[in-house]
């Protein structure tokens, strides 16, 4: 049975809600949007959505071509585009252009797909258009984008601002990597020392001091019920698959339900440094996306809308979706951002509203992007320098208590000697 939705929009100069049937989100968001409606509320009411179907772009058949459930990866997606970008600038045809990328990419699927997209481009249609048939490789973004370029004329300069674009995103994304990575490994590698150290070397030093007069010491002894806890299959074993079930199940329920996922995306953006990190990058991708966007010509709601779709935080999208509801009430969108404090300080809406006075909000979002990815290069910093220290320290004391607890006992029996 399919899903039932609640949705709100903005259709034309109005205002409209409704309800329909769909197997899943996506499908669900395609149908409104295929009648012109921006989308700035969709809420399942019934049912349960299928998350393993896509949507039909085409509406003539109920599953997809196998491309089209395929993602390509991220750096292959740049280098694609930059050799796109490069051969177009050249002055080459389309039709040789594509012929050229498909003997030069690497990648299979993405092979594929541009041999997809040269047949339609062959058979008559615009190459924006035969992007727009792989939404997971190609996204709002990358279509629109090319679609001002063929609009202008000018499709090599849309397509180098779509390169720019892609290396900042993936900036983002390596530098949040790279600042988590280390500290990661060094949990990692504390946890299984100290694993180790619980179920092999406290066993030996535990049968080494068996029958000592007066008695293991309180520190020594505490150590040895943690290890003995630790390789009971009944006690320790029993804890560690109940802790696999409780983080599999909250995986699970973060996925499926969404009042718990956005619970948790509110209080973790108010987390010190994470939370931060977080806000900042997100601030230069909606910046980055409207100041491409608003030189492609795309309307303002419209740019908002796919701002708020490549946003994973739920906080974030919620505070887009009220700028939206003003843009239409026709407020200023500095005003807006400003209203939400917690989102958008006051640096980011009172750059945009210097945008606004001077005319010039493309220059003014690319100024805005620069300054919070430099932000978040700040906060990134701060967040390793706390982190590598804090391991290490965590690593040090807990396994240097361990080996004091297991020599205190030599100690003693020296001291009694």
């Amino acid at each position: 049975m399919p899903a039932k939705y609640k949705y709100k929009g903005i259709h034309g100069s109005k205002y409209v809600n409704g309800e329909l049937e769909a197997i899943n989100r996506d499908e669900a968001a395609f149908l409104i949007k295929e009648q012109g409606i921006i989308i700035t509320d969709l809420t399942l009411t019934a049912g349960q959505e299928r998350v393993d179907e896509l949507i039909d772009k085409n509406k003539k058949k109920k599953s997809r071509s196998t491309l089209d459930k395929k993602k390509v990866p991220f750096n292959q997606l740049i280098i694609f585009t930059k050799q796109l970008e490069t051969m177009v600038r050249c002055g080459l045809p389309i039709i040789k252009t594509l012929d050229m990328l498909i003997d030069q990419t690497k990648d299979p699927v993405l092979r594929e797909i541009t041999m997809a997209i040269m047949k339609k481009v062959e058979g008559g249609s615009q190459l924006s258009d035969a992007f727009t048939d792989y939404p997971l490789v190609f996204n709002n973004i990358y279509v629109n984008l090319l679609r001002a370029g063929e609009a202008s004329g000018r499709i090599d300069l849309f397509l180098k601002k779509l390169v720019i674009s892609m290396q900042k995103t993936e900036k983002i994304r390596s530098s949040i990597r790279s600042a988590l990575i280390y500290p990661s490994v060094l949990f990692v590698v504390a946890v299984a020392v100290i694993a180790l150290m619980m179920v092999y070397v406290v066993p030996v030093f535990q049968d080494m001091f068996k029958g000592a007069p007066g008695g293991l010491p309180p520190i020594t002894q505490m150590v040895v019920d943690i290890s003995e806890f630790i390789r009971d299959p009944m006690r320790g074993g029993l804890c560690a698959v109940l802790l696999i079930i409780s983080a599999v199940t909250f995986s699970y329920a973060m996925k499926k339900n969404f009042k718990l996922r956005r619970f948790f995306h509110y209080k973790f953006l108010k987390v010190n440094l994470f939370g931060e990190l977080i806000r900042k990058s997100s601030l230069a991708k909606i910046a980055m996306i409207q100041g491409h966007l608003s030189s492609a010509g795309v309307p303002v709601m419209e740019a908002l809308d796919i701002a708020q779709t490549s946003i994973s935080n739920i906080a974030i999208q919620d505070a887009l979706d009220n700028v939206k509801k003003g843009v239409y009430s026709g407020e200023p969108m500095s005003e807006l951002f400003k209203a939400q404090p917690d989102i958008f300080d006051a640096t980011f809406s009172g750059m945009v509203a210097v945008g606004e006075r001077t005319g010039n909000m493309e220059e003014m979002f690319e100024s805005i992007a620069s300054y919070y990815e430099d932000q978040m290069d700040d906060t990134i910093q701060h967040l390793t320098a706390l982190l590598e220290p804090v391991m290490i320290v965590f690593m040090g004391v807990t396994i240097g208590f361990i080996l004091v607890a297991m020599y205190t006992p030599m100690f003693q029996m020296g001291q009694a000697l």
